[in-house]
């Protein structure tokens, strides 16, 4: 871990934004994603996420800890108990500046929605 990495139970970690993508920039299904991965045993999981990039969180002193990640944190959620530990970022100022933007939690964080496909 790196100076402004912590270890953080999953279900710790609260949404910054009310809704997500149902899919990846790719456009692969996420939903699909994780059916394939929960067939793996809960360890394996673990070790197949911890190879992800850090979740980027920012410790908000109303609401506790808050992603930037709001789809990675998503399928950790989907995939691994609320008390496992993972491997997070604190984010920079710069990325703390970037929360301003999508910020649209009415919750402090507690619940998403998966908004369906467009195209689909």
């Amino acid at each position: 871990m790196s100076d402004c990495d912590i270890c953080l139970a999953v279900g710790l970690v609260g949404w910054s934004q009310d809704s997500i993508r149902s899919s990846f920039r790719t456009g692969e299904d996420i939903q699909a994603a994780i059916n394939v991965l929960r067939a793996l045993p809960h360890e394996q999981r673990i070790h197949f996420l911890a190879a992800f990039e850090p979740i980027r969180v920012v410790d908000f002193d109303d609401q506790g800890w808050i992603t930037l990640d709001n789809r990675r944190l998503y399928i950790f959620r989907s995939l691994l108990l609320p008390r496992t530990p993972m491997s997070m970022r604190i984010t920079t100022y710069e990325e703390a500046q970037e929360l301003r933007y999508k910020l649209t939690t009415t919750d402090e964080g507690a619940t998403i929605v998966v908004r369906s496909n467009r195209n689909s």
